[in-house]
């Protein structure tokens, strides 16, 4: 049996119906064999960040279990993304607007910087939509670089926000009914 690793999972949409197609990916991800998912958050409604659009993201983090290599795993990601129509990530950091966002916010403890994956993900502690859902269903999870608490980095951008050191971010959860 191989050897089962933890992954904690950034799920976003801002076009078509956002609710059903995390949903859709989500369950779509739990029917391939080497995968089985553990938990998702509420989904949560953010305003674009890094980008200009008019189209309110649906972002959510789920976790979840894999015997894949993390490179394999991105590979199986990035198919699903092109499942669902995905184009190719372009424009200035690959930001636009997109029916499905998977990305891989942290693999076990593991940190990793090759030509096609930075973990863990580089802007967990900037983003409110990635915070907010972590926080929700792993507060305790530390970042593997700085030991900090998933709860804590969501406490400290919130802190930054307010202090006018970080653009405000705005973010309301919701709920999958």
């Amino acid at each position: 049996m191989n050897k089962k690793h933890r992954v904690w999972l950034g799920l976003g949409s801002n076009l078509g119906d956002s609710q059903s197609i995390l949903q859709q990916a989500w369950h779509h991800l739990g029917k391939d064999e080497g995968v089985d998912l553990l938990v998702l958050s509420l989904p949560y409604v953010s305003k674009p960040v890094g980008m200009e659009s008019d189209n309110l993201f649906l972002n959510a983090v789920g976790i979840l279990e894999t015997e894949y290599t993390p490179e394999l795993f991105l590979v199986l990601l990035q198919q699903m993304e092109k499942g669902f129509g995905r184009a190719s990530k372009t424009g200035q950091d690959g930001y636009q607007d997109r029916l499905l966002d998977l990305d891989i916010l942290y693999y076990d403890d593991c940190v990793l910087n090759t030509d096609t994956l930075l973990l863990p993900h580089p802007h967990i502690a900037a983003r409110l939509f990635v915070l907010a859902p972590l926080s929700e269903i792993d507060p305790l999870h530390p970042d593997p670089h700085t030991g900090q608490t998933a709860e804590g980095m969501y406490k400290e951008l919130l802190h930054q926000m307010e202090m006018g050191e970080m653009a405000f971010q705005s973010i309301k959860p919701e709920s999958w009914v």
